[in-house]
């Protein structure tokens, strides 16, 4: 395969990955592309919604359909077997896939009964030439790294630097949550020329300009969860959900990025220049997919300035609209309780939760940031994106790790002065963008002591 047919191969992972991402659930979005040796693609695919096939069983689906294959490998053989006490021989099919064929996966295949029988045996039962896999699988149920079954079928197997650094942008949450069972933590702020996200009384504004709105929205779609602290929930009710319309099109500028040095495998910068690289060609998809792209919206409550009616009704709207309960509630108190019968709340928000949510309100005090990763965690979050005025970066300040990181978007038509400076100021910036007026900047959060 020359250097040509790799590039275009990394970037076909870069795309089927971004648009993967998001809609997978607790899975991993993975990529999967078959080729020829030369490098012509014979069939490609991702991983599909939370339940559906896995990117290698799409992938050899869709390729049976096109070239009108039976959707098995093995069938009972039709005629009389020639030893007539083996009732249960079988014949192989003859292979379909070309002798020097390339299965490329940006995770390693499973090798587990889930909700589907282990990619492992379909790939064996394919018989590739090759096997280019970008990362081994975490996951304690997968037996990763035994590839002894492949090498018995004489297919080879390797390991890809590029290809795990074209899609660890997308993997980068998994890989995290099957680690640590927490989430990759993101937490986003709009700030003006200053560096502020919020004139001293708190009074409701637009920080960011339209010219960034598609981008952000795009990127609320890559998360599996969209978190706000009480203040912002009280002040802004905001409605979390992703969405897309023909104005953030028409109006969304033109990225750039400015920093040209970073880590090879530096997943945030490396996810931002995916978005901004696909967010256009592939905007009608996700308009057309809308559904599938939502991510839970995540709630912190005070006790004390509880959201009016009207936040519940645009949240009950939004669970009528996707059919689906979406909401996780979190509750700030001193107690220690965690279970929502045993909490300070009415009868009415009792109501209200459990018409959006599907689980129990858990209690958070104020030095509880880790409780809060953990419970998405349990839940197979693995990206989470923190819409944030001054609650997260107080409440995760001991619980971000150098994988997770803060974006900045800075407004330089935007004045607030004296205004509440955004908390992460002053921590390192690891790459920089621009759109229109804006500076895109992508922060490694310093350990508060």
């Amino acid at each position: 395969m020359d250097v040509g047919k790799k590039k275009e191969l990394y970037s076909l992972h870069s795309l089927l990955g971004f648009l993967a991402m998001g809609k997978t659930g607790g899975n991993p979005p993975v990529s999967a592309v078959l080729t020829d040796g030369q490098g012509n693609v014979l069939e490609k695919a991702h991983t599909k919604e939370f339940g559906g096939n896995h990117a290698e069983r799409e992938l050899f689906a869709l390729f049976e359909k096109k070239h009108s294959l039976s959707p098995t490998r093995f069938e009972e053989n039709p005629s009389p077997p020639s030893n007539l006490t083996d009732q249960t021989q079988t014949v192989k099919k003859p292979n379909p896939l070309p002798a020097d064929s390339i299965l490329s996966v940006s995770l390693e295949p499973c090798t587990h009964f889930g909700k589907t029988p282990p990619c492992r045996d379909l790939v064996l039962s394919y018989h590739p030439k090759e096997l280019l896999i970008g990362w081994k699988d975490p996951n304690p149920l997968i037996t990763s790294g035994d590839w002894s079954s492949y090498q018995e079928k004489t297919i080879s197997v390797r390991l890809e630097p590029v290809l795990a650094n074209t899609t660890l942008p997308f993997l980068q949450g998994f890989l995290k949550r099957m680690k640590t069972e927490l989430p990759w933590v993101w937490i986003k702020s709009a700030t003006s020329k200053e560096g502020n996200y919020a004139s001293l009384d708190h009074r409701k504004e637009r920080v960011s300009g339209e010219d960034t709105d598609l981008f952000l929205q795009m990127l609320r779609g890559k998360m599996d969860a969209v978190a706000v602290g009480p203040n912002t929930i009280y002040t802004d009710e905001p409605s979390l959900h992703y969405r897309i319309t023909d104005s953030m099109i028409e109006t969304a500028g033109h990225p750039k990025q400015i920093t040209d040095l970073v880590p090879f495998f530096e997943a945030a910068t490396n996810l931002l220049s995916s978005l901004f690289r696909w967010a256009k060609e592939t905007v009608v998809v996700h308009q057309l997919e809308e559904e599938k792209y939502q991510p839970f919206r995540v709630f912190v409550l005070d006790p004390h300035r509880m959201p009016k009616e009207s936040f519940w009704n645009k949240q009950r709207e939004l669970t009528k609209r996707f059919g689906k309960k979406l909401c996780v509630f979190f509750l700030l108190t001193t107690h220690e309780s965690s279970k929502s019968d045993e909490l300070n709340l009415s009868n009415e928000i009792k109501t209200h939760i459990e018409n959006l949510s599907s689980y129990s309100v858990v209690s958070l005090k104020k030095t509880d940031g880790s409780l809060f990763l953990e419970t998405l965690g349990k839940l197979g979050i693995n990206t989470l994106l923190c819409e944030a005025g001054s609650f997260f970066p107080k409440f995760l300040e001991n619980d971000l790790t150098e994988e997770d990181c803060i974006l900045e978007i800075r407004n330089t038509k935007k004045s607030i002065p004296n205004g509440i400076p955004f908390a992460y100021i002053e921590d390192p910036i690891v790459s920089e963008f621009r759109i229109g007026s804006h500076f895109l900047f992508l922060r490694k959060p310093k350990r508060r002591t």
